[in-house]
């Protein structure tokens, strides 16, 4: 079994050394960097309860930054990700009985400081490298709820009684570590909250619920804006009947946390398309350049 071991982290260390070796002498700078990550979203706002972990949802990202200078680099990032919340996982909260879940979007541009400088060769680039972060973005949000087994959009059917977009700023702040795997590769640990401008991702900021009479006939709207027609005793006033004013905190902003494992790879420069090097021949304390290859068309003259 050892053996085998052995001979398996020969061949990988002797793959490696082959690519690598060819790599280098073909460029020495790679500042393009691409990645892809996964990992968990935890949303704060009106329907978190502090400590709750059912709060967490997955996320998917790709993104690509450049390296400006050695502990500087700046790109963009697109996410997908889920928010969710409900007021059944909060004893205090339970009988007001909103939830909501999305599917949201983030596109963002994000410059980003290392604690080490990375040198000019890039696969001499340290072996684990924090950082810190900081952007503006862009986030499509859509709240939705479940009402006898179908899901609606609760934005569009206006349930917390205030009007609002699909869009809204986000401000990603966090920070990270960078770990060399080989010359092309870098795993990185990734966390970061994102402030966000909206206070409506769960469908819930203002406390004042709209009176019944706002939605008309619209049933589905009227029962999706004041659930507590579900928890309370039969022949009870909903909460918006009684006219409370617990739906939501204007001060709880809404915000959430993104933590990402990221593959990154070193693809190279901008705007430099070719690698090949011309070699060069030591004779002494002279150095001369090998002769040009002849095309085809040259080769072809010759024979004829």
């Amino acid at each position: 079994m050892k053996k085998t071991i052995l001979i398996l982290a020969g061949l990988l260390f002797c793959v490696e050394l082959a690519f690598s070796q060819g790599f280098y002498n073909k460029n020495r700078n790679r500042n393009l960097i691409f990645s892809v990550g996964t990992g968990t979203t935890h949303y704060y706002g009106d329907l978190a309860k502090s400590g709750d972990n059912s709060n967490i949802k997955p996320n998917l990202g790709l993104g690509a930054r450049y390296n400006f200078y050695r502990w500087f680099s700046a790109g963009a990032e697109v996410t997908w990700f889920m928010l969710g919340g409900a007021d059944k996982t909060d004893p205090g909260k339970e009988t007001r009985n909103l939830s909501f879940q999305s599917h949201n979007f983030e596109i963002s541009l994000v410059g980003q400081v290392s604690l080490f400088e990375e040198d000019r060769r890039f696969y001499m680039r340290p072996f684990a490298n924090p950082y810190i972060y900081g952007g503006i973005g862009l986030v499509n949000y859509n709240p939705t709820a479940k009402l006898d087994g179908e899901r609606y959009n609760l934005r569009k059917l206006n349930t917390s009684g205030e009007s609002y977009g699909a869009f809204t700023a986000s401000f990603p702040v966090g920070a990270g570590v960078k770990f060399r795997v080989n010359p092309f590769f870098n795993v990185v640990l990734d966390g970061g909250y994102r402030f966000v401008l909206s206070d409506h991702l769960d469908d819930v900021s203002s406390g004042v619920y709209p009176h019944p009479s706002t939605f008309g006939d619209n049933e589905v709207a009227r029962k999706l804006s004041d659930r507590t027609w579900e928890t309370l005793p039969d022949g009870t006033p909903t909460w918006a009947e009684q006219g409370k004013n617990f739906r939501g905190n204007p001060d709880d902003k809404d915000g959430y946390f993104i933590f990402n494992v990221k593959l990154e790879y070193y693809f190279g420069e901008l705007g430099k398309t070719s690698t090949y090097r011309r070699k060069i021949k030591v004779q002494g304390n002279k150095r001369l350049k090998a002769p040009k290859r002849r095309t085809n068309r040259q080769i072809n003259r010759r024979r004829f």
